[in-house]
């Protein structure tokens, strides 16, 4: 019966009620100890394996409750992070362009600065599928058009990925929406992987807030 000691009042509750017991209101903890082990048809094996399934389903929702205000949290910063940051191009595209003889050095220098906010796509840890959706994200808030999005891309993905996307033909490589394609097909991770990341993941101090961001929001997606 010390099991029955390792959970709450409230699941205690819920085992009884699983049981079939009538649970009146008021009912102490000993005596919910007691209803459920003076039971006609108490099954101690079943009813300890019961509660720690009851237990560990309240600690689950508790985890991800947690989870959920961390990474809203961690994406309020992220945003704003991105905002200083898109600010700062923006105004160094205005002062290029009171220099400028040609609109190709703004581009030239905002591709610069852009990727200085491109996170690194990691295929063991990223979800793909949110990390393109905030690479595009980033791309519009600098007015980047789609048609130059491949290069940008190139330059946040690690080698190996860039040689499988070389290997390509050659239109195909050039176009957003095929290599877009093609990624989400090859690096989607599984959702027992994400649900696994989601409980093991913490911020450590060597990334930043938005980086945490991405990592947070692709357990959710999984």
């Amino acid at each position: 019966m010390a099991y029955l000691g390792t959970g709450r009042k409230h699941d205690l509750i819920n085992l009884a009620t699983e049981l079939g017991l009538q649970v009146t209101e008021g009912l102490k903890v000993v005596e919910l100890k007691q209803l459920i082990t003076s039971a006609e048809s108490y099954d101690e094996e079943f009813t300890k394996n019961l509660f720690k399934s009851i237990i560990d389903e309240r600690m689950a929702v508790a985890a991800e409750k947690e989870a959920e205000r961390l990474a809203v949290a961690a994406e309020k910063e992220a945003e704003r992070q991105f905002e200083l940051e898109k600010s700062r191009i923006e105004a160094g595209v205005s002062r290029n362009m009171t220099h400028a003889n040609s609109s190709q050095e703004v581009t030239d220098q905002a591709k610069f600065d852009l990727s200085r906010i491109l996170p690194k796509f990691n295929p063991k840890e990223d979800e793909i599928g949110l990390y393109l959706t905030m690479f595009e994200r980033q791309l519009k808030f600098v007015n980047i058009p789609e048609t130059n999005w491949i290069p940008y891309l190139i330059g946040s993905l690690p080698s190996e990925i860039n040689q499988m996307i070389v290997k390509e033909n050659e239109e195909d490589s050039k176009d957003y929406a095929k290599v877009k394609e093609m990624l989400l097909k090859r690096y989607r991770l599984t959702a027992d992987r994400f649900r696994q990341l989601f409980v093991q993941h913490q911020k450590s101090a060597e990334i930043t807030w938005k980086d945490y961001t991405f990592e947070l929001k692709s357990y959710f997606e999984g």
